[in-house]
C-alpha cells in the first residue's frame, strides 16, 4: 500500500512540475524605468551576431534594441505600465506595411532613442561572434506618433 501511495505521488509531484508555458522570444527584455511621462527605458539582449570587427557592435547594439521594441510593440511587459501591447495587430503589421518598417529597423527607430548604453560579450562557442545588453530611452509618446502618422496604429480614441 505505501508504495501505491508513493508511486501516485511521484507521478502527482510529475505532472504538476510540467508546465507548458509560452515564452515569447524577446522575453529577455525589459521595462528599467519609467519614471517620466512620454518616455520609458528598456532594456534588451540580442541573440548572437556574427561578423566582422567593423559592424558586428553595431548590428548587436540594433538587434538589442529591435527585440525590446518588439516586446513593446506586440507583447507588452507584464507587470509594468507597459503590460499592453501598442500594436494589437502582431507582428504580422510588419508585412502589412513593408515599406515604413524595413525604414523603421534599418535606423529610423533611432530617432526616438534618447540614450543608450551597451555591454557586448563574446559568444561561448564562436569566434567573430558577440551579444549585446542594450539600456536605452525611448521617447514613447513621439513614437507613438509616428506609428499613428503612417497609420500602423490607429489614434487614441478613433
Amino acid at each position: 500500500m505505501k508504495k501505491i501511495i508513493l508511486a501516485i505521488a511521484v507521478v502527482a509531484l510529475t505532472l504538476t512540475s510540467c508546465k507548458s508555458t509560452f515564452t515569447s522570444p524577446y522575453s529577455d527584455s525589459q521595462v528599467i524605468e519609467h519614471s517620466t511621462q512620454g518616455s520609458v527605458t528598456l532594456r534588451g539582449t540580442s541573440d548572437e551576431i556574427e561578423g566582422g570587427k567593423k559592424d558586428i557592435g553595431y548590428n548587436a547594439t540594433k538587434a538589442a534594441h529591435k527585440k525590446a521594441l518588439q516586446q513593446l510593440f506586440y507583447f507588452g511587459f507584464v507587470g509594468t505600465d507597459f503590460k499592453n501591447p501598442m500594436i494589437r495587430e502582431g507582428i504580422g503589421v510588419e508585412t502589412k506595411h513593408k515599406a515604413f518598417f524595413d525604414q523603421f529597423w534599418n535606423g529610423g527607430y533611432e530617432r526616438f532613442v534618447t540614450d543608450s548604453k551597451t555591454e557586448f560579450y563574446d559568444c561561448e562557442q564562436k569566434s567573430k561572434c558577440t551579444v549585446a545588453t542594450s539600456t536605452f530611452t525611448v521617447n514613447y509618446n513621439m513614437l507613438r506618433k509616428e506609428l499613428e502618422n503612417n497609420k500602423v496604429l490607429n489614434k487614441i480614441g478613433f
